[in-house]
């Protein structure tokens, strides 16, 4: 393994402002999971928030492919479940972002995660990754956001003009199932 250098102190803007991206975009990832839940549920979504804000991510996730199998065409389950897929992996990294320890690297733009495990024996590593790695993954999730969106309203399942308003089960029955990537 490479020597790293840190330098002592707190973290650059640079690297709390694309670790705060992580955050941020997560959040609005985990509400559209939400969303796209309540609508598959048929469902009133502020009412569901109730409910899906107790679950865990993995068990939205998972709940969204099992209705996506019952409900959609072959073609479009498969579309929402391979987004699934995705955030997944996004949530893994999301995880190591935000809960890692990070010590600020030699540059303002360079940071080192020392992520910890405990069974039976202490062990760790140290990755290091730049402010751009990290925005990059932001991004990976509001790319991933807006493509489940794009997903439901193709699906008659989401109005961006009345985002809050339930489709009626009419309007969602006429709607093609196929979704395009």
């Amino acid at each position: 393994m490479a020597k790293l250098t840190v330098r002592q102190g707190p973290l650059s803007t640079q690297m709390y402002c694309a670790i705060g991206m992580v955050a941020v975009s997560w959040a609005h990832l985990e509400e559209v999971v939400a969303l796209c839940l309540s609508r598959l549920l048929g469902v009133e979504h502020v009412e569901f928030l109730t409910i899906s804000a107790n679950m865990p991510v993995k068990a939205r996730l998972d709940s969204i492919k099992a209705l996506a199998g019952q409900k959609l065409s072959s073609s479009a389950a498969a579309q929402i479940i391979e987004l699934c897929e995705q955030a997944s992996q996004l949530s893994k990294e999301r995880n190591r972002i935000l809960h890692g320890s990070w010590l600020q690297g030699e540059t303002p733009d360079f940071g080192v995660r020392l992520t910890y495990r405990a069974h039976g024996r202490v062990t760790y590593d140290s990755p290091a990754m730049s402010a751009k790695e990290i925005a990059i993954v932001a991004t990976s999730m509001n790319e991933l956001g807006a493509r489940l969106m794009l997903s439901l309203q193709q699906l008659g399942l989401f109005d961006p003009k009345a985002p809050m308003k339930t489709p009626s089960p009419a309007a969602a029955a006429e709607a093609p199932v196929s979704v395009a990537s």
